[in-house]
């Protein structure tokens, strides 16, 4: 009675799939109405981690616009669920329906039955109360003297041989009509008593059989009622859905300004960084030539000081420190890899320069590794940044940098180590949700900072 509406428009079909297709590619996992508790739970987490991670791919993107497409997203991500729970119903509301019609089957079945064995039993009564009748009739006949002779009176008082025998032939006769009725008589009364037996079995049968219909209606009528409920949940999601198609697309036009102005920014902070980078190379590379200048000094004065002629064992020292590595900033997942990627509104191709890790605002954030404060900044953008100097690697200045900040916990010029806090998570700039953007740049050049946390 559902299925005529089911199918989903295919104007709508279009719309979504020219919005969602870039970040909806992959299958999403569908929960089966018949999960358990624990994977209709699972699902909503998913659900909401998949959202999550379209929230971090909207950083810098007007907040009405980009509530407007979450809402959207999460609007398409139901749908499939909804189209699942609405089958399963409709399997449900099938199978209440047959079982409704196999039990009024048996239990038609069972007072037909009911019906011939009452009959049955109704007709072997009556034939063994008239064999019974016509028994005792013969007893008592024989009790009183007028019924059979006895064995004695056949042969005495005969008037001629051919008599006695006829009375013979004729005792027997009655004797052997006795015997028979007297069988017929126990065989009516076990058939009578089976078919009773079996009326009684068919009687409680009809009795279970109602109860079993009753259920079965009841069933019925619920499954009826989840259908119609999916049904209707699922239609309202539709609507849903082409309304905030709708509305999208008119706010898309809308804040169309805004996404140059975004690419533009873009370009900016790359070129700041690399000015920052260039600026911190340098004097990262005065401090290495004034500390080698005064190691060759110490060991040319440890040289002329030593009388004996030996020279001291002094180290040659390293440009880069010497501590234990990189860190994680944050310990959560990591998502939004870096990269370049499609725009999920506008469709355009962007570098996303850095990872992004989804925590809790208020979440120290530390640094990856030992090295220097060098900037800490605000701008529409990153929102509050921080940018540490880890000295030069391989020749290469290598910087990190931590984005859209909650707050600050160290100056500009502080030294840190690995795992130290340097600022806290939270959603400044052009953020939509509490987050870590983090960054690493060699000489000014943003790289995978996968290839160092």
């Amino acid at each position: 009675m559902f299925r005529s509406s089911l199918h989903r428009p295919a104007s709508l079909a279009a719309i979504g799939a020219l919005l969602l297709t870039p970040l909806l590619g992959a299958p999403l996992p569908t929960a089966h109405a018949e999960g358990s508790k624990e994977d209709k739970i699972a699902e909503r987490d998913q659900i909401e981690q998949d959202l999550e991670d379209l929230r971090l791919e909207l950083d810098g993107v007007n907040s009405d616009l980009a509530d407007t497409y979450l809402a959207l997203a999460e609007t398409e991500l139901l749908i499939p669920q909804a189209q699942q729970d609405l089958d399963d119903a409709q399997a449900e509301l099938e199978a209440a329906r047959e079982e409704d019609r196999e039990t009024g089957e048996r239990l038609t079945a069972a007072q037909d039955e009911e019906k011939e064995l009452t009959g049955e039993v109704e007709e072997g009564q009556v034939e063994v109360d008239r064999s019974d009748e016509e028994l005792a009739e013969v007893a008592l006949s024989a009790y009183k003297g007028t019924g059979m002779p006895s064995p004695a009176s056949v042969y005495v008082g005969g008037q001629s041989p051919q008599e006695t025998v006829d009375r013979t032939v004729n005792y027997r006769l009655t004797l052997a009509s006795q015997g028979t009725r007297l069988d017929t008589l126990r065989t009516d009364q076990a058939v009578t008593e089976g078919a009773a037996s079996r009326l009684t079995a068919v009687r409680e049968e009809i009795a279970a059989l109602k109860i079993e219909a009753e259920e079965a209606v009841e069933r019925t009528e619920q499954a009826e009622e989840d259908a119609a409920a999916a049904k209707s949940e699922l239609d309202d999601l539709y609507a849903q859905q082409l309304t905030q198609s709708s509305d999208l697309e008119t706010k898309k036009a809308q804040y169309e300004t805004d996404q140059s102005t975004l690419e533009t920014r873009s370009s900016t902070l790359d070129t700041e960084i690399e000015e920052l980078a260039r600026e911190e190379k340098r004097r990262e590379e005065e401090r290495l030539a004034r500390e080698r200048e005064e190691r060759e000094k110490a060991n040319q004065q440890s040289t002329a000081s030593s009388s004996s002629g030996s020279s001291s064992s002094g180290s040659s020292g390293s440009s880069s420190s010497s501590d234990s590595g990189w860190v994680r900033p944050v310990n959560v997942r990591l998502n939004s890899n870096f990269g370049w990627r499609v725009h999920p509104i506008y469709g355009t191709r962007r570098l996303h320069a850095g990872v992004d890790f989804p925590a809790a605002c208020g979440t120290a954030v530390g640094a990856t590794h030992s090295g220097r404060v060098i900037q800490r900044t605000y701008n529409s953008g990153a929102g509050n940044k921080i940018v540490l100097s880890h000295g030069i690697h391989n020749g290469k200045l290598i910087t990190s940098s931590y984005h859209h900040l909650q707050g600050f916990a160290l100056p500009v010029g502080a030294n840190v180590s690995a795992g130290q806090t340097v600022g806290y998570v939270g959603t400044t700039g052009s953020s939509t949700g509490c987050h870590l953007h983090f960054e690493i740049h060699e000489d000014g050049n943003a790289v995978n900072p996968t290839n160092y946390v």
